[in-house]
């Protein structure tokens, strides 16, 4: 009735531990006692359904949004890792602090860093080489390759 064997066993362990609490009041003969097992599942089954279908509809008004335990971890690791970078972008010349921050944090791409910055691109990839090497120095390893694989992987 339930299409799931380990819903169905807590069913029928349910149904016979209410057979236990109810023995006094239902009869010993082994008919009386089949009929309150298959009575209580069936009523168990009937419930369970009642209630999935009100749950379904809940669901189907509020809009589901799975929670995940998962989700919130990555959120501390991110703002962790966003973290670390800032303060390593904070020991940087001022120069190289705003292309690195162009670049990594913003996006943009060389040609558009150079012609909002009014410099050569061979001056953008300098100073983007002497930031990494700096970040290279501050981050943890574990951090760095999470800059390089978040950044470079795009």
């Amino acid at each position: 009735m339930v299409k799931d064997q380990n819903l169905a066993e807590d069913l029928a362990q349910d149904a016979f531990v209410s057979y236990f609490q109810n023995k006094p009041v239902v009869a010993d003969d082994e008919r009386a006692i089949k009929t309150f097992l298959y009575s209580s599942i069936k009523f168990a089954v009937y419930n369970l359904s009642r209630k999935n279908k009100t749950v379904k509809k809940f669901w189907e008004r509020k809009g589901f949004q799975e929670f995940d335990e998962t989700d919130y971890e990555h959120q501390i690791i991110r703002t962790e890792f966003m973290q670390a970078i800032n303060d390593a972008l904070q020991n940087l010349p001022e120069g190289c602090r705003k292309i690195m921050s162009m670049s990594y944090l913003e996006g943009l791409s060389n040609d558009e860093i150079a012609g909002q910055l009014d410099l050569s691109i061979n001056t953008i990839k300098t100073q983007k080489k002497r930031g990494l090497s700096v970040l290279r120095d501050k981050l943890r390893p574990d951090y760095l390759s999470l800059l390089l694989a978040v950044f470079f992987l795009r």
